[in-house]
């Protein structure tokens, strides 16, 4: 999550007594921010996954983060005795969060911890990437004219053959803004041609992104793309365009880490 900038309304809570089905917020903080708290909220990790949080209203003074929360604390697998600190984002609604062990050091939450493929948090995303209106949108995007002749996406992947980790290198182009074709030699040593979606993570600052996968099932030739998700992965991470990534499949953690070959973001 880097530096919280100290404008940032911000408290803390020690894990005691029953934490894990709600939590109250410090009365101090709700009496100087109750107006501009929302009814629902988001919690961020440092992994850049977030949980949507219910943050309910007892009395002027006493708000509390209900539904969701035990979802959040299970995921992050928070323990009695714990320290959190929470960092408001006004204009975004959401808490950035960070958790510190009972030895007194933050816990990272990494990649690992980041839901996979077959958990509801991670099926929800991707519900949430696969609605209708953006599916339509998919489909314009992609004219007749497009799907009338392969990508050259391809051609300029530098596949590397790797029975435990298949890997491409790939020269990021302007027309990679929303979209990746994967060469199909990774995608099979991946398993990622029955796939619906897997998540991308950017190495070193660890963000975890789940996009969806979109096949072509009518072309003469095999077709799979990184689609929905890619251009807010991109950008969050800063990834710039003339520049070459390598692009990893970790099957342990179901993820493609992806890292910079030349030069530095």
């Amino acid at each position: 999550m880097g530096r919280k900038p100290k404008s940032r309304p911000s408290f803390f809570k020690v894990m005691i007594k029953d934490f894990t089905s709600h939590m109250h917020l410090p009365p101090y903080f709700v009496r100087k921010y109750g107006e501009i708290l929302p009814e629902n909220t988001k919690l961020r990790t440092s992994s850049g996954d977030t949980w949507n949080v219910e943050l309910e209203k007892i009395d002027e003074e006493k708000y509390c983060l209900t539904r969701g929360w035990t979802k959040f604390a299970k995921d992050v697998g928070v323990k009695l005795g714990e320290f959190l600190v929470f960092w408001f984002d006004i204009g975004k609604s959401t808490f950035d969060v960070s958790i510190y062990g009972t030895k007194g050091c933050e816990r990272r939450i990494s990649a690992s911890d980041f839901p996979i493929q077959g958990s509801d948090s991670f099926n929800r995303a991707c519900i949430n990437l696969n609605t209708p209106e953006v599916n339509n949108k998919r489909s314009r995007a992609y004219t007749v004219e497009k799907e009338a002749e392969e990508s050259d996406d391809t051609q300029e992947q530098d596949y590397i053959p790797d029975e435990a980790h298949p890997q491409f290198k790939l020269l990021l182009k302007k027309h990679h803004r929303t979209v990746v074709t994967i060469r199909k030699e990774f995608a099979v040593a991946a398993g990622l041609t029955t796939k619906e979606a897997v998540v991308l993570q950017y190495l070193p600052k660890q963000h975890c992104w789940p996009v969806l996968l979109h096949r072509y099932p009518k072309l003469p030739w095999f077709r799979l793309d990184i689609s929905r998700g890619w251009s807010e992965f991109r950008r969050t991470n800063g990834l710039v365009f003339g520049r070459t990534y390598l692009f990893e499949y970790i099957p342990d953690k179901n993820v493609i880490q992806i890292k910079l070959l030349n030069g530095k973001n």
